[in-house]
Protein backbone atom coordinates (compact mmCIF):
# COMPACT_ATOMS: atom_id res chain seq x y z
CA UNK A 1 0.00 0.00 0.00
CA UNK A 2 0.93 3.40 -0.60
CA UNK A 3 1.54 6.49 2.12
CA UNK A 4 -1.34 8.43 2.59
CA UNK A 5 0.22 11.93 2.15
CA UNK A 6 -2.63 14.09 3.69
CA UNK A 7 -3.13 11.85 6.14
CA UNK A 8 0.51 11.60 6.43
CA UNK A 9 0.56 15.65 7.07
CA UNK A 10 -2.24 15.69 9.38
CA UNK A 11 -0.32 13.12 11.44
CA UNK A 12 2.54 15.28 11.36
CA UNK A 13 1.00 18.70 12.26
CA UNK A 14 -1.07 16.71 15.33
CA UNK A 15 2.38 15.20 16.51
CA UNK A 16 3.95 18.46 16.73
CA UNK A 17 1.37 20.41 18.72
CA UNK A 18 0.62 17.50 20.80
CA UNK A 19 4.49 16.71 21.46
CA UNK A 20 4.35 20.85 22.36
CA UNK A 21 1.86 20.97 24.85
CA UNK A 22 2.66 17.82 25.99
CA UNK A 23 6.42 19.34 27.02
CA UNK A 24 4.86 22.61 28.32
CA UNK A 25 2.65 20.71 30.45
CA UNK A 26 5.24 18.25 31.85
CA UNK A 27 8.29 20.78 32.09
CA UNK A 28 6.16 24.40 32.45
CA UNK A 29 3.95 23.13 34.72
CA UNK A 30 4.53 19.93 36.49
CA UNK A 31 8.40 20.62 36.95
CA UNK A 32 8.51 24.00 36.88
CA UNK A 33 9.49 24.65 40.17
CA UNK A 34 11.64 22.07 40.50
CA UNK A 35 13.36 24.59 36.90
CA UNK A 36 13.22 27.85 39.22
CA UNK A 37 14.98 26.19 42.25
CA UNK A 38 18.03 25.16 40.05
CA UNK A 39 17.71 28.75 37.63
CA UNK A 40 21.64 29.11 37.80
CA UNK A 41 21.86 26.01 35.60
CA UNK A 42 18.96 26.92 32.92
CA UNK A 43 18.72 30.34 30.87
CA UNK A 44 17.28 33.26 32.00
CA UNK A 45 13.61 34.16 31.24
CA UNK A 46 14.24 36.27 28.77
CA UNK A 47 16.71 33.93 26.83
CA UNK A 48 14.23 31.18 27.21
CA UNK A 49 11.56 33.89 25.27
CA UNK A 50 13.92 34.80 22.68
CA UNK A 51 14.70 30.80 22.07
CA UNK A 52 11.08 29.79 22.22
CA UNK A 53 10.31 29.76 18.08
CA UNK A 54 13.65 27.55 17.78
CA UNK A 55 11.59 25.47 20.28
CA UNK A 56 8.98 25.51 18.60
CA UNK A 57 10.17 24.75 15.30
CA UNK A 58 12.26 21.89 16.85
CA UNK A 59 8.75 20.34 17.13
CA UNK A 60 8.52 19.95 13.38
CA UNK A 61 11.12 17.11 12.30
CA UNK A 62 10.53 15.69 15.58
CA UNK A 63 6.92 14.97 14.50
CA UNK A 64 8.03 14.28 10.71
CA UNK A 65 10.09 11.47 11.18
CA UNK A 66 7.95 9.67 14.17
CA UNK A 67 4.56 10.62 11.80
CA UNK A 68 6.77 9.49 8.97
CA UNK A 69 7.94 6.17 10.48
CA UNK A 70 4.53 5.02 11.98
CA UNK A 71 3.26 5.62 8.50
CA UNK A 72 5.78 3.58 6.38
CA UNK A 73 6.02 0.55 9.11
CA UNK A 74 2.82 0.17 10.45
CA UNK A 75 0.07 2.86 9.29
CA UNK A 76 -1.35 0.81 6.36
CA UNK A 77 -1.59 -2.01 8.36
CA UNK A 78 -4.67 -1.53 10.12
CA UNK A 79 -2.58 -1.88 13.57
CA UNK A 80 -4.42 0.27 16.43
CA UNK A 81 -3.65 2.05 19.64
CA UNK A 82 -2.19 -0.69 21.33
CA UNK A 83 0.47 -0.97 18.63
CA UNK A 84 0.66 2.82 18.51
CA UNK A 85 1.34 2.77 22.16
CA UNK A 86 4.25 0.08 21.58
CA UNK A 87 5.92 1.80 18.44
CA UNK A 88 5.54 4.92 20.77
CA UNK A 89 7.28 3.32 23.41
CA UNK A 90 9.89 1.99 21.19
CA UNK A 91 10.47 5.81 19.87
CA UNK A 92 10.75 7.13 23.33
CA UNK A 93 13.17 4.46 23.88
CA UNK A 94 15.86 5.84 21.59
CA UNK A 95 14.85 9.65 22.46
CA UNK A 96 14.69 8.90 26.05
CA UNK A 97 18.58 7.27 26.18
CA UNK A 98 20.41 10.44 24.43
CA UNK A 99 18.31 12.77 26.72
CA UNK A 100 19.73 10.92 29.64
CA UNK A 101 23.06 10.78 27.89
CA UNK A 102 23.63 14.32 28.30
CA UNK A 103 23.92 13.86 32.08
CA UNK A 104 27.30 12.36 32.04
CA UNK A 105 28.36 15.32 29.98
CA UNK A 106 26.31 18.50 31.15
CA UNK A 107 26.10 19.97 34.60
CA UNK A 108 22.40 18.88 34.51
CA UNK A 109 21.15 18.63 38.13
CA UNK A 110 20.37 14.39 38.80
CA UNK A 111 16.74 15.53 40.14
CA UNK A 112 15.83 16.05 36.51
CA UNK A 113 17.27 12.46 35.56
CA UNK A 114 13.85 10.23 36.53
CA UNK A 115 11.88 12.72 35.59
CA UNK A 116 13.00 13.75 31.97
CA UNK A 117 12.97 9.48 31.37
CA UNK A 118 9.40 9.26 32.61
CA UNK A 119 8.40 12.47 30.32
CA UNK A 120 10.44 11.15 27.32
CA UNK A 121 9.20 7.51 27.66
CA UNK A 122 5.49 8.64 28.33
CA UNK A 123 5.68 11.19 25.23
CA UNK A 124 6.74 8.63 23.29
CA UNK A 125 3.79 6.15 24.31
CA UNK A 126 1.11 9.05 23.78
CA UNK A 127 2.66 10.41 20.45
CA UNK A 128 2.28 6.79 19.48
CA UNK A 129 -1.12 6.55 20.31
CA UNK A 130 -2.08 10.14 18.32
CA UNK A 131 0.00 8.46 15.32
CA UNK A 132 -2.19 5.24 15.56
CA UNK A 133 -5.36 7.37 15.95
CA UNK A 134 -4.36 9.90 13.24
CA UNK A 135 -2.70 7.87 10.61
CA UNK A 136 -5.02 4.87 9.89
CA UNK A 137 -6.45 3.16 6.71
CA UNK A 138 -9.79 4.07 5.64
CA UNK A 139 -13.21 1.62 7.14
CA UNK A 140 -13.49 -1.00 4.29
Amino acid sequence: MKTNLPRLAISVIALAIFFAIFDMVCHGGLLGSQYGATKEVWRSEEEMKAWFPFQMACYLPIAIGFATLWALAFGNRGLGVKHGALFGFLMGLVGTGGMVMMFAFMPIPTQFMLPWAVIGLSGGVLGGVVAALVYKPKAA
